[in-house]
């Protein structure tokens, strides 16, 4: 009797603090699972492609213009080269 006490004792403490942990803002367990897989980069590992190249593609940059959050190197993002721009240089044909 008293082991299955102990038992449903942990499992009530356990969903208690799973659950005033759910029901807390700072514990959104869906919104971190998808961030951390929205995060993967699958060039280079999965597919063959450039990882540069997936990240731009990924970063919102949509026109010319200063983004400094995104990429604070170059106004024309994906047209200056490797040296003047570390992250999206040199993407242009």
């Amino acid at each position: 009797m008293h082991r299955i006490r102990r038992s449903l004792v942990t499992l009530v403490t356990t969903l208690a603090i799973g659950g005033t942990c759910l029901l807390s803002t700072g514990c959104d367990v869906l919104g971190l699972a998808w961030t951390g897989i929205s995060s993967i980069n699958p060039c280079g590992t999965i597919l063959t492609c450039d990882p540069q190249a997936y990240e731009f593609y990924n970063s919102g940059i949509d026109g010319p213009g200063v983004r400094p959050d995104i990429d604070p190197f170059c106004t024309y993002a994906p047209f200056c080269d490797a040296t003047q721009d570390p992250i999206f240089g040199g993407l242009a044909p």
